[in-house]
């Protein structure tokens, strides 16, 4: 008789069960995630929480929205942000510096707690990306990669001149904005654009963190001396911390990106990045970049040595994030209808168990 019960419970749950999974099937007719009740009323709940669209909760968001301040000087300029909200104010300054050594993007990060009549310094890190030059050559092994003991170089083109920077802002929310500068060599080969913002946002298909700065590479009309090659990029780091090469970076963990490789540089427990998507628009084709191993910088050793590698073409676009990586949190996923499944499972559970104690002390 009790195994009769026993099996009639587990059979009420399975009931129950298919009963809710049904549910969510007959609800969920718009591909959203989220089941689509009579009034609306849950759907609604749900898409409040991240009403941008841009994967992050919109309390954490606005938790962590920042101020921006751009000082543009003779050859340089820096930007610094800092924590709108909240007893812990950090700082975040990226300053640039474009003259005969080429373009480097430094960023560093602060943090101080404030506390009753005293201000506690925190971690910080430094962490700085220098574009030197584009390496025209010949791929001779054929492995789409610019490698100096293998491949034959035919010309060094030095980013060394520039024109006066250019400097725009636009409205990304009704309190945020997005800031946006560009600097392009003299002849217009090389240009370098870079985004920073106040709040989380996907902007170019790109998620950007306000930890983060955006910096697209464009190449244009490259003076290219022989007709079979190609185009490598190289790129100094410089940090005080360890580096460590990332195959799969946080935003590709977190969902955020796709396709990515990069860089890290640890220090205090903090982490400073260097990512860059692993395809580039060639001619209006999307194609393949190829990055070399980090090794010691043959001009510095206290510094690593990066080369990018873009296929052949007259205009090359490419996409490259440099930033502070702070954990990011994002919306859930959970669709209304399986927390309910969840939910039925867990009391034909409880039930179960009320039900076999009962029989027990009975």
């Amino acid at each position: 008789m009790r195994k009769n019960n026993l099996f009639g419970i587990f059979l009420l749950g399975f009931l129950l069960f298919s009963t809710s999974f049904g549910l969510v099937a007959a609800q969920e007719d718009d591909g959203d995630g989220a089941a689509d009740d009579i009034d609306g009323e849950l759907e609604d709940e749900f898409e409040d929480e991240d009403k941008d669209d841009d994967g992050v909760d919109d309390e954490f968001e606005e938790e962590n929205k920042r101020d921006i301040e751009i000082e543009i000087g003779e050859d340089e300029f820096q930007i610094e942000s800092d924590l709108r909200k909240g007893d812990v104010k950090d700082s975040i300054k990226l300053k640039v510096t474009y003259d005969e050594g080429g373009i480097g993007v430094k960023i560093s990060y602060s943090e101080e707690m404030e506390s009753v009549g005293t201000n506690e310094s925190g971690f910080e890190l430094e962490f700085k990306v220098e574009f030197r030059e584009l390496i025209e050559f010949i791929d001779l092994d054929g492995n789409g990669r610019y490698e100096k003991s293998t491949d034959q170089v035919i010309q060094e083109y030095e980013l060394n001149s520039f024109q006066d920077i250019v400097y725009t802002t636009s409205s990304i929310s009704n309190d945020t904005t997005l800031h946006y500068l560009i600097i392009n060599t003299t002849d217009g080969v090389f240009a370098l654009h870079i985004f920073f913002v106040e709040e989380f946002v996907v902007f170019n298909e790109t998620f950007i963190a306000p930890t983060q700065s955006k910096i697209d590479i464009e190449i244009s009309n490259f003076n290219y001396l022989n007709e079979s090659s190609q185009l490598a990029l190289y790129i100094k780091l410089e940090a005080g911390g360890e580096y460590k090469e990332d195959n799969e970076t946080e935003d590709e963990e977190d969902g955020h990106a796709i396709e990515e490789d990069g860089v890290v540089v640890e220090s205090n427990g903090l982490s400073g990045i260097f990512t860059w998507k692993e395809t580039a628009l060639v001619d209006g084709v999307v194609k393949n970049v190829s990055s070399n191993t980090l090794e010691v910088d043959d001009e510095d050793e206290l510094e690593q040595k990066l080369i990018l590698s873009y296929p052949r073409g007259n205009h090359i676009y490419h996409d490259p994030k440099v930033g502070i990586t702070m954990g990011i949190k994002t919306t859930s996923s959970i669709p209304f209808g399986f927390i309910g499944v969840i939910i039925s499972i867990i009391l034909v559970v409880s039930v179960a168990v009320v039900l076999i104690k009962k029989r027990r002390i009975a």
